[in-house]
């Protein structure tokens, strides 16, 4: 049998230690500072602090300079991190696509959804995954608002709306559509409107300020654009529907992400629609996506293909 000298163990040794401080390395860029880093990885910050510096004698030179709240990389730090993340991020998911190919999807997932996402009547979503790959872990967080996956440690995103990032991978998932809806209240003080072009007589309450609308005819097309007027805007499903209730004007909102059968507002037009934002999913690309993950983001595609087949 063939026998290692025990400096090649030793190297080897070292070279391993190096490659796990280097992806410490890397989530610690991602996340700004040692606090959410330590949060994101559920390890201590001195712990990081001191692999950190270990790194940093390894390989003779420092890789941030170091404030109060943030850490910035030098640049050789911003030169290691160039040149090692993608790599970190390719062998992780190499690892974990042959674990998944051994064991099953599993593992921890974590989503971000849009507000509302929960409150549709049939929305099984989750659960049913759940009970499809039982070594499966979610944790779904519930905002509006377009997060930095990569410093926020989010592996996929459902988003109404197309994301604006440049470093995302993203795909639509389907269009939504915009009914219009109101409370009693509204309309008894200022009447109901019957037709698209009734809406310049009243306040609109949209997820964008903008002062017009495209409407969708019954034939499925396009009519000329309707003026309206917008007091208040939002890009949260809830807030849009809480300022309807409230009588501050008429909403439109997708009925793909909330059972409106509950809440305290009318559909009206309800031959017409608006054009709105479309659902879509998004993963960053300096990540492969997960095996749990890419079941997740395969499962939603074939949901909505069947709602929109349907």
């Amino acid at each position: 049998m063939y026998n290692k000298p025990i400096s090649t163990y030793m190297n080897i040794r070292c070279v391993n230690l190096m490659l796990n401080d280097i992806a410490l390395f890397v989530q610690i860029v991602r996340a700004g500072n040692f606090s959410r880093a330590s949060k994101q990885l559920g390890m201590p910050a001195n712990t990081l602090s001191r692999r950190l510096s270990g790194l940093e004698n390894r390989l003779g030179t420092s890789l941030f300079l170091r404030s109060t709240r943030s850490l910035f990389c030098t640049p050789d730090g911003e030169r290691l991190y160039k040149w090692s993340s993608t790599n970190i991020d390719s062998l992780s998911a190499a690892i974990e696509s042959i674990q998944s190919a051994s064991h099953g999807v599993g593992g921890k997932v974590r989503i971000q959804v849009p507000t509302g996402f929960f409150e549709c009547p049939t929305n099984n979503f989750f659960f049913e995954l759940l009970k499809s790959y039982p070594e499966l872990e979610l944790e779904v967080l519930v905002s509006d608002h377009e997060p930095d996956l990569d410093q926020e440690n989010i592996n996929l995103l459902l988003m109404v709306g197309r994301p604006r990032r440049t470093n995302y991978v993203i795909r639509k998932l389907c269009s939504m559509p915009l009914g219009f809806y109101a409370s009693s209240d509204y309309l008894s003080v200022h009447g109901t409107p019957h037709r698209p072009d009734d809406l310049k007589n009243h306040q609109c309450i949209h997820r964008s300020d903008d002062t017009s609308i495209n409407i969708l005819l019954p034939n499925g097309e396009i009519c000329l654009p309707v003026q309206i007027n917008t007091r208040f805007s939002t890009n949260s499903t809830s807030g849009l529907i809480s300022a309807a209730e409230q009588g501050f004007g008429i909403a439109l909102i997708s009925e793909h992400c909330v059972n409106l059968a509950i809440r305290k507002v009318i559909r009206i037009l309800p031959q017409y629609l608006a054009r709105g934002d479309g659902l879509y999913a998004a993963y960053s690309n300096h990540k492969t996506l997960s095996a749990g993950a890419r079941a997740i983001l395969d499962y939603a595609i074939a949901r909505m293909e069947t709602h929109n087949s349907g």
